[in-house]
């Protein structure tokens, strides 16, 4: 079977997510689009671009369109909790290129580093369409995730699939 970078179906599984601090990441896929009734008529400025999306080509094996589905409010997240459906292209400057890209990037212990050689205590997550930028500190993500899933009764932060 030909793999598309926008898979029609997760075959009877559930979709992938990865939650940050109350951001929810999740892949661009048919059924979200579908749910997001993307062939109605026009929705938003963010559903359009996302469907735009839809029939792009898959470059590498593992890559996936990640997007911002929505935001469980958190005082770490605090203005950004109305953010939603917004692709995900870069962490830190660093095109993500798949949900579980993204983890590593954010799991990487060291993090990244700045032009200067020094680690980001920041983790600035850039979105399209409009550029939305979101910065979140590095080191309080790890709690604020805990916080969110037991106050949502979220059993995991994260699925990433098969």
């Amino acid at each position: 079977p030909v793999k598309r970078l926008v898979p029609a179906h997760f075959d009877n599984k559930p979709p992938p997510y990865l939650i940050v601090a109350g951001l929810v990441f999740t892949t661009l896929s048919i059924p979200f689009l579908e749910f997001s009734h993307a062939w109605d008529n026009y929705q938003s400025d963010q559903i359009s671009y996302l469907l735009g999306l839809a029939y792009n080509r898959l470059e590498q094996e593992s890559d996936q369109i990640v997007i911002l589905s929505q935001v469980l409010a958190h005082r770490e997240n605090l203005g950004y909790d109305k953010l939603e459906d917004l692709h995900l292209e870069k962490l830190n400057g660093e095109r993500v290129r798949s949900l579980a890209h993204l983890k590593s990037l954010i799991d990487n212990e060291s993090g990244s580093q700045d032009p200067h050689g020094e680690q980001d205590t920041f983790l600035r997550f850039e979105f399209q369409p409009k550029n939305v930028i979101v910065v979140l500190e590095r080191s309080k993500v790890q709690r604020a995730t805990l916080e969110v899933c037991k106050e949502q009764s979220i059993q995991y932060p994260f699925h990433l699939g098969a």
